[in-house]
């Protein structure tokens, strides 16, 4: 099911999307997507290319960065910010809870301003980034 979480304006994460999303998503305006999760992390997990296929399919900007949960790295950070940068908007990213969309997101954007009101804008929509460092 679509659950999406709206972070700011130019944001919206979810957990997993299955590819009959994709025309929904579409519809509702989402001009790019971010998928930050390995294919195979999850029996039952639609493949990133299939998504991919479909979103292009509806005039959307596909961008893949897989992140393993827990475990996200300063570069990757550095990716997702460009990927933030370039994509049209609004982007709609997901992952397995949307968690690790939004930690990508606090440490990498400078959306809100600070970091410190991004991790405050993530937790009041229900994340917890407690774990996330600020970027160097």
């Amino acid at each position: 099911m679509l659950t999406p979480i709206y972070l700011t304006e130019s944001i919206t994460v979810s957990p997993q999307i299955f590819p009959s999303d994709i025309p929904r998503l579409a519809s509702m305006g989402f001009k790019s997507i971010i998928n930050n999760r390995p294919d195979g992390e999850e029996n039952n997990q639609p493949l990133n290319r299939e998504i991919e296929r479909l979103a292009k399919e509806h005039g959307m900007t596909y961008f893949h960065l897989p992140v393993i949960s827990g475990n996200i790295t300063q570069d990757q950070g550095k990716q997702f910010s460009q990927f933030f940068v370039h994509a049209p908007k609004p982007i709609f990213a997901f992952c397995r809870t949307g968690t690790r969309c939004s930690a990508l997101w606090s440490m990498s954007c400078t959306e809100l301003g600070s970091f410190d009101r991004r991790i405050a804008q993530a937790t009041e929509m229900g994340f917890d980034l407690s774990w996330v460092k600020q970027p160097d």
